[in-house]
């Protein structure tokens, strides 16, 4: 399972109705990346990605 799968199920499981704003392409292994894509999108889901992010990091 790679960090981005990982990453858009918590994020689907956290906040449903802001899951498909935070998705990225399940094959992406880098967090940078993930943060990269989805900063781009809005600083406020860049902020969340990245506790999204934080809390896998916990969890593993």
């Amino acid at each position: 399972m790679t960090l981005a799968t990982r990453y858009n199920a918590e994020a689907k499981r956290l906040m449903p109705h802001m899951a498909d704003s935070l998705a990225v392409d399940p094959a992406i292994t880098c967090a940078c990346e993930i943060d990269d894509i989805v900063f781009r999108r809005s600083e406020y889901l860049g902020g969340m990605a990245i506790a999204i992010l934080a809390l896998i990091e916990q969890q593993a």
